[in-house]
């Protein structure tokens, strides 16, 4: 019985360590022919941020195959509503490849890879590759994530894609996102 324990025991532990170790991340050979996509399989790369408990911007940004960009900004932003700008057929396999590393496999869904420690009440972005099939990769990603590799997807996200694809103007600074109510 004592062995049937231990045995049982050593089983889950082993199980655990190996679903710890992985970190949620799928390597290169473990994906074999499920590997994410190039950009011509791709139809669009939507990307939403979401509200804090604060005054972070909320907005979405879609980047189609044809390199047409449209932006809608919800709350907080310099500009409400739906902006477009044509970006030229490069702009989707520009945006990939700044994505790519953090990109999970077509039909599958993931958390920030290595969060690492989190502040808490930060926006949250939601990533959604669509291929022209239909399939999409989602990655969830929470701005509180410490690690490096996060604040580096956040740092991306938040500043280098708006300036790439030419919308951080729509966007605003943080002192002029705040939204005054008319005085009747």
């Amino acid at each position: 019985m004592k062995a049937f324990l231990l045995s049982g025991v050593l089983a889950g532990t082993v199980l655990l360590a190996g679903c710890a170790g992985s970190g949620g991340q799928t390597s290169a050979s473990e994906r074999g022919d499920r590997a994410a996509p190039v950009a011509g399989d791709l139809a669009s790369i939507r990307y939403e941020v979401g509200p804090c408990h604060g005054f972070c911007p909320v907005y979405s940004v879609d980047v189609l195959a044809d390199g047409t960009t449209t932006f809608v900004g919800q709350q907080h932003t310099q500009v409400y509503g739906k902006q477009a700008r044509q970006n030229g057929e490069q702009a989707l396999t520009r945006l990939q490849r700044m994505l790519a590393p953090w990109q999970p496999v077509m039909a599958q869904q993931r958390d920030t890879p290595d969060c690492g420690p989190r502040i808490t009440d930060m926006s949250h972005y939601t990533v959604t590759w669509t291929g022209h099939d239909g399939r999409q990769a989602t990655l969830l990603h929470d701005g509180g994530c410490r690690s490096a590799s996060a604040l580096s997807l956040t740092h991306l996200l938040r500043e280098e894609i708006p300036q790439t694809l030419g919308f951080s103007n729509w966007i605003g600074t943080p002192a002029s996102n705040a939204v005054t109510t008319p005085v009747n």
